[in-house]
């Protein structure tokens, strides 16, 4: 079964022909459609189907994208459904874009379109990337992509994760007990983290104060790990110098949001990871893993979300 709420279909053309799909959009068409039903591809990452309907007698549901957050309710939690996810689809795009964004605010590129609109010559100097320092805090799939590929342009970035450990690639990961100190050493805060009960809220009024003056946010993690309406006090009071967001803690963002009308706040519409042909990559993924189901052999990207526990609804609807 795919479940498809308000995205474009995925090129399903790509699975098995003897592959039984059934396309749901509905909670009444979802609900229909379980009995009898093992696999669940969940094509749209803001359903809440699950959290309306239950799992019913599913085995298996594979997410299309990195994050796990419409699957982890109680029911699923405590079960022994398998979840997989997207692994490897969206990382790199992701951290092009977290250095797009650095790079936009380091040269001032919004200034200088708006000062081509207008017709109007004005030399400025901007700031170098080279040895600019920031941190990540995240070292998942995505934290680890963004870590290599702005050390790449030459910054310098420390990581802080879950519990203090060396990484054989990425090198010293701080416990999240150094974040506060952390914070205020970095220029630039880069946000990869999951949604769970401890990293929701986590950026509020008292994080966000520590952070180092005249710094940067960007999050492509997820929208509720920041309290919104802290942020754009950090921001109004010119504590902190700009944010990039990819992620909201509603989405769509809506029309009367204040977000949009600042101009140190660049409003992405959760598309960081969103190369063109990526709908057939995640299709990909989906059929190899459903290769492997039928198979009986080892799941690839298999989560275990018990480690993430139990949380709310990850998006509230903006419709």
């Amino acid at each position: 079964m795919i479940v498809q709420q308000g995205r474009p279909e995925p090129p399903l053309d790509r699975l098995e022909p003897d592959a039984e799909l059934t396309v749901v959009r509905t909670a009444d068409e979802f609900r229909a459609a379980l009995p009898g039903t093992e696999v669940l591809f969940l094509n749209d990452f803001r359903s809440n189907l699950l959290r309306e309907v239950g799992p019913g007698q599913l085995r298996w549901i594979h997410t299309s994208s990195i994050g796990v957050d419409p699957v982890l309710t109680p029911e699923i939690v405590n079960s022994d459904i398998v979840v997989s996810n997207s692994r490897g689809v969206c990382e790199r795009p992701i951290a092009e874009w977290v250095l797009g964004v650095l790079l936009m605010f380091a040269k001032d590129l919004r200034r200088t379109i708006e000062l081509q609109q207008e017709r109007t010559w004005l030399h400025r100097e901007t700031e170098p990337i080279l040895g600019r320092k920031a941190l990540v805090v995240g070292p998942g799939p995505v934290g680890r992509e963004t870590v290599l590929l702005l050390r790449a342009a030459g910054m310098e970035v420390k990581i802080v994760g879950r519990s203090a450990r060396i990484d054989p690639e990425l090198g010293p990961i701080a416990p999240i007990g150094d974040l506060d100190e952390l914070l205020g050493e970095s220029e630039d805060v880069i946000l990869t983290l999951p949604l769970t009960e401890e990293t929701r809220g986590l950026f509020n009024a008292s994080r966000l104060g520590k952070m180092r003056s005249g710094s940067r946010l960007v999050n492509v993690g997820r929208g509720a790990v920041i309290v919104e309406h802290d942020l754009l006090a950090a921001i109004d009071s010119r504590h902190l110098r700009g944010a990039a967001l990819d992620v909201f803690e509603q989405e769509p963002l809506p029309e009367e949001h204040p977000f949009w009308s600042r101009s140190s706040i660049l409003v992405s519409p959760h598309a960081s990871g969103d190369l063109v042909g990526w709908r057939g990559r995640v299709v990909d993924c989906f059929a190899e893993n459903l290769r492997r189901w039928k198979a009986n052999e080892p799941l690839r990207d298999v989560v275990d979300i018990r480690k993430l526990g139990v949380i709310g609804p990850a998006f509230a609807s903006g419709t």
